[in-house]
C-alpha cells in the first residue's frame, strides 16, 4: 500500500499544477504523478508556503477520510483578516449590515492563525427585533459579502470558529453561511425567485445545524440536522458547507456539512428556487444570539473569534 503522507510531502515540493492534479483524483493518477515529480525539476518552495493558513484537503491530510467526501474543488476566495481593507475584500454589500461596532480583527490569542475577526456579544443582547422592543444592547455582527465571484449553481464555504472559554450557548444563534438573492432572513419566507440562505446555527449545549430560510421554511428558517455535532468552548472548529442548488420545478438540491474533517451532515430533496435567475451570490456573515425574544440573549457578555474563510469551486 503506498504511504499517502510520503506522497503529500513529495508532491508539496512540487509546482501548484501538479498538487491540483493530484487534488483532484489522487486515487486514478497517483503513480503517474510520482513518477512525473522524480523525473521533474521540482521547486524547493512549498505549496504550503504559498497559500498561508489554507486547510490542506482532507484527501491529502487523512487517510481516514469519508468515502462520501467530494473531489476537492477548486479555491476561487478567500480572507484570512490580514488586508489592508478587508471589507472591500468581502465586497460587502451596503444593505444589512449591522452591529460593526461588535467586529475587531485581532491577532490569535491561541497561535493558531495570524488575525481572527471577534465578534462581541454583550450581556442582555439577541437579535436585532430584541434590541428593538426591548432596549437592550445590539450583539453580535451581521453583513452580505458578494466576494466579487458573480453568480454560482454550487459552492463550498469553509472557515473556522472558536466561541470563548465562558461562552453560553442559551437557546441558540447565528453562525455564517451562504446566501443567494435578497438572504433571506427573520421571517421572511422566500418565494422561490427573491432568495434563500443557509445559516449555520448552535442551539442548547452547543447542538450545531443549517438554519435554511427556503421556499418550504413556515414561519421562520427550517431547521436541517440538528444534534449531528456539537460546539465546544474554547476550541476551534472547522466548519465547511457545501451547497447546490436545484434544478426549477425539481427538489434535487443538496447540504452538505463536513466539521473538523468529518462528514457530519447530507440533506438532498431540498428546494432553493423556481428559477434559474437565483444563485449563490455570497457569505451572509451573520452571528448573534437569538431568537426573537429576551429569552435567547446571552446573561453575560461573551466572543466568538472567527478565522480563514475560503470558498470553493463546486463542479
Amino acid at each position: 500500500m503506498i504511504d499517502k503522507t510520503r506522497v503529500f510531502y513529495r508532491l508539496s515540493n512540487c509546482d501548484r499544477s501538479a498538487y491540483d492534479l493530484f487534488r483532484l483524483n489522487y486515487k486514478s493518477l497517483l503513480h503517474g504523478l510520482l513518477l512525473s515529480c522524480v523525473l521533474s525539476s521540482c521547486s524547493s518552495q512549498s505549496f504550503a508556503s504559498n497559500t498561508p493558513n489554507l486547510p490542506i484537503p482532507r484527501a491529502i491530510a487523512s487517510t481516514s477520510a469519508s468515502p462520501a467526501e467530494p473531489i476537492e474543488p477548486s479555491l476561487l476566495w478567500s480572507s484570512d483578516f490580514s488586508e489592508d481593507n478587508w471589507r472591500a475584500h468581502w465586497d460587502v454589500r451596503r444593505q444589512g449590515s449591522w452591529g460593526w461596532q461588535n467586529a475587531q480583527v485581532i491577532a490569535d490569542e491561541t497561535g493558531q492563525f495570524s488575525k481572527v475577526l471577534r465578534i462581541r456579544y454583550p450581556r442582555g443582547s439577541a437579535s436585532p427585533t430584541v434590541s428593538r422592543e426591548n432596549d437592550a444592547p445590539v450583539g453580535g455582527t451581521q453583513f452580505y459579502g458578494n466576494l466579487g465571484l458573480g453568480a454560482h449553481e454550487a459552492l463550498k464555504l469553509s472557515y473556522f470558529v472558536r466561541f470563548s472559554e465562558e461562552f453560553d450557548f442559551v437557546k441558540g444563534g447565528k453562525l455564517p453561511g451562504l446566501f443567494g438573492g435578497t438572504g433571506n432572513t427573520g421571517g421572511r419566507i422566500p418565494n422561490g425567485r427573491d432568495g434563500f440562505s443557509t445559516r449555520f446555527m448552535w442551539r442548547q449545549r452547543g447542538q450545531g445545524e443549517v438554519y435554511a430560510y427556503l421556499p418550504t421554511s413556515r414561519a421562520h428558517g427550517t431547521s436541517i440536522g440538528r444534534g449531528q455535532w456539537r460546539f465546544q468552548p474554547g476550541q476551534w472548529h472547522h466548519l465547511e458547507q457545501e451547497v447546490t442548488l436545484n434544478q426549477p420545478g425539481q427538489r434535487d438540491g443538496k447540504v452538505r456539512v463536513w466539521v473538523d474533517g468529518r462528514l457530519r451532515l447530507e440533506k438532498d430533496q431540498l428546494e432553493f428556487r423556481s428559477t434559474r435567475a437565483l444563485k449563490i451570490d455570497g457569505i451572509l456573515f451573520s452571528t448573534f444570539f437569538g431568537g426573537d425574544d429576551t429569552s435567547w440573549a446571552t446573561k453575560k457578555e461573551v466572543v466568538a473569534d472567527f478565522a480563514n474563510f475560503a470558498v470553493y469551486a463546486i463542479d
